[in-house]
């Protein structure tokens, strides 16, 4: 049956409970669903398990937290790099496709972009704005270069891009920066994959961009 159903007044289901949720009577059915399931919820707590965080060698799941893992665990290859907010891969955490968070403020407007590159798997790119009265303000300006064509285009927006796998993108440069953005990386990919694409660079170029050749082989001594 449709949730939009209209009754006799006209008024449809949905607009309905929309009404009845954005009310006192929303707030009062909000109260007694919390006072219904408390006790459950309190009885299930009781019977878990407790973690002792002085003790996290002890847990069964430490190895799915990054923040429970030792230094000596999380820096390796890249999750050394005091430039990440949070990094892991495969050789972090068993079984991580690799995921990389990072802040970019002004400074990195002085930075190397990276050269064109490609990877035999997909990848995605997120950028995100601080400002949380305007998310979707991004408060600076990148560009990305797509294809072997080098189409181009400029990002001042918080975004999210898609690369298919074995497909050029960048370079990418980062112009303006007003406030810090948060940067993503999600590749899908336990290890970094990646070949360099110099040829797409005119040589008196190359120098400012960082260029990178990984096959994806583990750094775990």
């Amino acid at each position: 049956m449709s949730s939009d159903l209209k009754n006799e007044k006209g008024t449809t289901r949905r607009v309905f409970i929309k009404e009845i949720t954005a009310g006192t009577a929303g707030i009062a059915m909000a109260g007694m669903f919390a006072a219904a399931f408390m006790p459950a919820m309190e009885s299930f707590a009781e019977t878990t398990s407790p973690i002792d965080p002085k003790a996290p060698e002890g847990s069964k799941f430490r190895k799915c937290f990054l923040t429970e893992l030792t230094k000596e665990e999380r820096d390796i290859g890249f999750g050394a790099s005091p430039m990440f907010v949070t990094f892991a891969d495969n050789d972090i955490i068993e079984g991580s496709q690799y995921f990389s968070a990072m802040w970019m403020g002004e400074r990195s407007t002085k930075l190397m972009g990276h050269g064109p590159h490609t990877h035999p798997v997909p990848e995605m790119l997120i950028a995100l704005g601080s400002d949380p009265k305007h998310p979707e303000d991004l408060g600076a300006e990148f560009e990305m270069f797509m294809g072997e064509e080098m189409e181009k285009h400029i990002i001042t927006k918080s975004t999210m891009i898609y690369i298919p796998a074995n497909t050029v993108h960048c370079p990418f440069n980062i112009n303006k920066v007003t406030r810090p953005f948060m940067f993503m990386q999600a590749h899908y990919g336990g290890k970094l994959t990646e070949t360099a694409r110099r040829d797409l660079v005119p040589e008196d170029m190359r120098n400012k961009y960082i260029f990178i050749d990984m096959d994806g082989s583990s750094e775990k001594k």
